[in-house]
């Protein structure tokens, strides 16, 4: 009699297993597309003080234009963290920029006495678009509110630097440069300092090469009035001088006394 053997029916979690052991079996590529993403665009760098310690608890600020002045309410902001890194994140376009410290604590106010702040080489910053900016500032004391004005920078490579001085040779803190494109010093002046400390020793620095005419002063509005300790580099065109192209220029002393009109 002739048995016809039956094919015991394939276990279906069999089939399943081998194909798994199969798979594994082979080489897993793993394609790597880290690269495929552009970086989100915004403006990124470092904030010191001018002793070069990280200023945490600054913030960075940026306008779209300049109708504030750099006052009151920003259009983008950004806290400094504790490494003094900072990140905003905008969009691309041009900005302003201009970073503050308040010792109060506050966001937002007019400048005191123990604030500092800091503007960029240059403004307005470009963002452009999948790119990041870096843009770091070194925070210099408030002495007087028309150091936020346009045309004074605290960072570059093109300049001059020298020391104020009163009467008695005794340095001036919280005086400060001015700077002409000639030796009409009765208008508004192109370009400003930032105050100087302790020492007297300033750093102006310019956007453009070419003759600039010095003066210094510590008040800070207006023209000059009777009894403001007041200085020129020198009597008319002895008081200008050429800039050189990634230069500070040391023009030597500037002695500051009482204005008399």
């Amino acid at each position: 009699m002739l048995m016809i053997m039956k094919k015991p029916p394939i276990n279906p979690f069999l089939l399943l297993f081998l194909s798994f052991a199969f798979a594994c079996s082979q080489p897993l590529v793993i394609e790597d597309h880290s690269n495929d993403v552009s970086p989100a665009p915004g403006i990124t760098g470092k904030v010191t003080d001018n002793h070069g310690e990280a200023a945490s608890g600054s913030c960075v600020y940026a306008y779209r234009n300049l109708r504030s002045n750099l006052r009151g309410p920003a259009d983008f902001e950004a806290r400094v963290g504790r490494d003094g890194n900072y990140f905003l994140d905008v969009v691309e376009g041009e900005y302003y920029l201009v970073a503050r410290l308040r010792h109060s604590g506050a966001d937002a106010g007019p400048p005191k006495s123990g604030d500092a702040w800091a503007l960029p080489a240059k403004n307005p910053v470009v963002v452009k678009a999948g790119e990041r900016t870096s843009v770091d500032f070194i925070l210099q004391g408030i002495a007087q509110p028309m150091l936020m004005r346009e045309g004074t920078l605290t960072s570059g490579d093109t300049g001059f630097t020298g020391l104020l001085l009163d009467a008695d040779d005794q340095p001036l803190p919280g005086a400060f440069i001015i700077a002409y494109p000639d030796a009409d010093y009765q208008r508004m002046p192109e370009a400003t300092s930032p105050s100087v400390g302790e020492d007297g020793r300033f750093r102006l620095y310019v956007e453009r090469t070419g003759l600039w005419c010095l003066a210094a002063r510590t008040r800070p509005r207006g023209q000059p009035i009777a009894g403001e300790l007041y200085g020129l580099l020198g009597i008319g065109e002895l008081g200008c001088r050429d800039t050189v192209s990634g230069h500070v220029v040391d023009v030597g002393t500037i002695h500051l006394t009482p204005y008399r009109p």
